[in-house]
């Protein structure tokens, strides 16, 4: 499977996430599919990071598109303190930058901590995330490892945080807010990731994401 093919997935199932959030919000499974999309993105983010010839141009692409989809992010959930998922790429995109260029692993953590702080989209645990992919790069049982670990850790926390607020802890509300766990699965097809490039749609990819979110926002407004 090429970077295409991968990209490919990764937008249906983040576009069937979507239209579940805006849409359907009651519709549990169309959000349990869309938990592949962000691991795979966050995955070709990191091979980006080794395969691009200008990572700086990369960064600013991340973070020109991050402000142009702020507005059609905001209108489709209604988001006014939290950033879209261009700010957590790009976040972890520069973190993985200053951890190659400077050999300083606290970029990572200062990195995640902004995200978590600015509400960006899956914060910390969208950068770290992404930095797995980077560290064990050339490891895949690394990789598996180290992001059962993490969801399992992200998990436990959004059930300590759906209690704390005085949550009842039922089975379905347990697996409804610790559903992200679901994107190990996406590994998967990770696996199956032949490292060619495939068809070049670079911004078409880009584009799709602000365009998607306010097509979105008017179907929600009008029907």
């Amino acid at each position: 499977m090429n970077s295409f093919q991968l990209k490919l997935i990764a937008i249906i199932t983040m576009l069937i996430d979507h239209i579940g959030a805006v849409l359907f919000p009651d519709v549990e499974w169309l959000r349990m599919i869309g938990r592949l999309a962000f691991p795979i993105f966050a995955y070709l983010v990191s091979e980006g990071f080794f395969k691009t010839s200008d990572v700086k141009k990369y960064m600013k692409r991340l973070f020109i598109f991050a402000l142009i989809s702020q507005v059609p992010f905001y209108l489709a959930f209604n988001e006014k303190y939290h950033l879209n998922i261009y700010f957590t790429l790009f976040l972890g995109l520069y973190a993985i930058y200053m951890c190659e260029n400077t050999n300083k692993s606290y970029y990572i953590w200062l990195m995640g901590l902004i995200g978590q702080v600015i509400g960006a989209d899956y914060g910390i645990y969208g950068v770290l995330t992404i930095y797995i992919f980077y560290k064990y790069h050339e490891d895949f049982k690394d990789i598996v490892k180290y992001q059962v670990i993490l969801n399992l850790a992200y998990a436990s926390m959004n059930i300590l945080g759906y209690a704390s607020y005085g949550g009842k802890l039922s089975l379905q509300n347990i697996l409804s807010v610790s559903n992200q766990a679901l994107s190990l699965v996406s590994l998967l097809l990770i696996k199956l990731y032949n490292g060619e490039r495939g068809y070049s749609l670079k911004y078409v990819f880009y584009v799709f994401y602000p365009a998607h979110l306010f097509i979105l926002y008017l179907i929600d407004k009008f029907r």
